[in-house]
């Protein structure tokens, strides 16, 4: 389990603690387990293993190397061939037996839309010059 330390200026006090006032009282059980919670996780950093295996590693292979013992080397790993997926997807296509899809023609000119009341016809009258 991963522990994050604070320094103690990014802790809050516990007056500074929102609503706080509106939380009941503790049962004792709950204080009693979440106690024991945090007593059987404290350790001491004696009892953490802290080595650094790398460079435990490292100075075995120096000090092998110094004395003129022959070092242990890996293989190169056998580098697969890449997938083109855009190949494989045109021979997908070829195999199968569905004719690719073709780009829709652009439709013909609408109609207008239908009305349900027909249009007043407008009655032109006779034109008029001059003062009336």
């Amino acid at each position: 389990m991963l522990q994050k330390l604070r320094y103690p200026r990014e802790v809050r006090s516990i007056q500074d603690v929102p609503d706080l006032e509106k939380v009941g009282k503790l049962d004792k059980k709950e204080l009693e387990l979440a106690t024991m919670l945090v007593e059987q996780m404290t350790t001491t950093l004696d009892q953490i293993d802290m080595t650094d295996q790398y460079h435990e590693a490292l100075k075995k292979l120096i000090e092998s190397k110094i004395k003129g013992k022959k070092t242990v080397e890996f293989e190169a790993v056998e580098e697969l061939p890449r997938l083109d997926i855009m190949s494989a997807l045109k021979k997908s296509l070829q195999a199968s037996s569905r004719k690719p899809m073709v780009k829709a023609t652009p439709a013909a000119k609408k109609k207008p839309a239908i009305m349900l009341v027909k249009p007043a016809k407008v009655v032109a009258g006779p034109i008029r010059s001059g003062p009336m």
